[in-house]
């Protein structure tokens, strides 16, 4: 069973399901409005109107991310086996051959693809894992704070990606 390629397959569909109640409620709102002669419905149908749309631009930016992956069975084994770990206090699965980050919105990461991994510190307060492309573009995947209790899950996240590096699938 391909538990991880599914959760993240059904929290895009459970946000996307979200959004278009949202969307669609606001547009009902107003119809309804404008019907009884309120001109606030303007404002409402033009809201839903936005929201529609940076919702499509959403579904598409998703599908194109998922696309990275390659074949959804394919993709399942490679996120499912016993070398893919997820850090739910970051929303990143690390597998063999891609990082897929969560939040704020899906983005998949071809370790491959990848230049170099980083640490950035901000003294003993944060800590910032990041992929670099080969443009050169840093790609923050997993952040921590000292107050927080996530440091073990930073420490490990990290730890696994420096093994995926030195053992060659992506450049160091």
């Amino acid at each position: 069973m391909n538990q991880n390629l599914n959760r993240i397959l059904s929290e895009q569909k459970g946000k996307t399901k979200l959004s278009l109640l949202i969307c669609l409620s606001m547009f009902v709102a107003s119809i309804l409005l404008l019907v009884n002669g309120q001109m606030v419905g303007l404002v409402f149908l033009a809201m839903s109107l936005i929201m529609g749309g940076a919702l499509l631009m959403r579904v598409r930016r998703a599908r194109a991310e998922l696309a990275k992956l390659g074949d959804n069975d394919q993709a399942g084994k490679k996120l499912d086996g016993k070398e893919a770990v997820y850090y739910p206090p970051f929303g990143l699965t690390i597998g063999p051959d891609f990082a897929v980050l969560e939040r704020p919105t899906l983005q998949v990461f071809r370790l491959g693809d990848m230049k170099k991994f980083e640490v950035g510190l901000a003294g003993d307060v944060r800590k910032v894992l990041f992929l670099t492309d080969r443009d050169g573009k840093r790609h923050p995947i997993a952040e921590t704070r000292k107050e927080d209790d996530h440091q073990a899950d930073f420490d490990r996240a990290y730890r696994q990606i420096r093994d995926i590096f030195s053992n060659g699938i992506a450049e160091t």
